[in-house]
């Protein structure tokens, strides 16, 4: 394995970045930081040290209160914006951290959950060779052209 192949985008994955192309969330776009940054770590580490001692059997978390710490990460060190999100009427929902918390917190928008975290794992991974290679697949499947026109075959 090269050690290319190790490394992560620190820089995306601190900062954030749009990713789109979410599992089962078409049209969907969403700007998050990596899963597990600085502030995510902080974040996860005191309200661990809050979750009482009744609630950590056998050295492990009970799993509401994981849903609930990992919801509070979500929402405070991950989902940045959105674009693609819309109300029943078709119109844009923008994006605020209290519905945000919304979507992140409440069981019936588990898959949104689900999506933002995703996405946040996706932004931690993918490095800037990893996009050099979509980018190069993309161009030697369509040879050579991104357009999306069709090239009439020489001959």
């Amino acid at each position: 394995m090269k050690l290319t192949e190790l490394a992560v985008d620190a820089d995306r994955a601190e900062n954030g970045a749009w990713i789109g192309d979410i599992p089962e969330m078409e049209g969907l776009r969403l700007k998050v930081r990596g899963n597990m940054n600085a502030d995510w770590r902080r974040l996860q580490a005191r309200l661990l040290d809050t979750v009482p001692r009744k609630k950590r059997l056998g050295g492990r978390v009970d799993p509401d209160e994981m849903d609930r710490i990992i919801g509070s990460c979500l929402l405070n060190a991950c989902l940045l914006d959105w674009e693609g999100l819309e109300d029943e009427d078709g119109k844009p929902i923008p994006y605020s951290k209290q519905f945000a918390q919304k979507l992140l917190t409440e069981p019936e928008y588990r898959r949104f959950r689900d999506g933002v975290s995703w996405a946040s794992q996706m932004i931690a991974e993918t490095t800037e060779a990893d996009r050099e290679d979509a980018v190069g697949n993309l161009l030697q499947l369509s040879d050579g052209n991104i357009s999306g026109e069709h090239r009439k075959k020489a001959g």
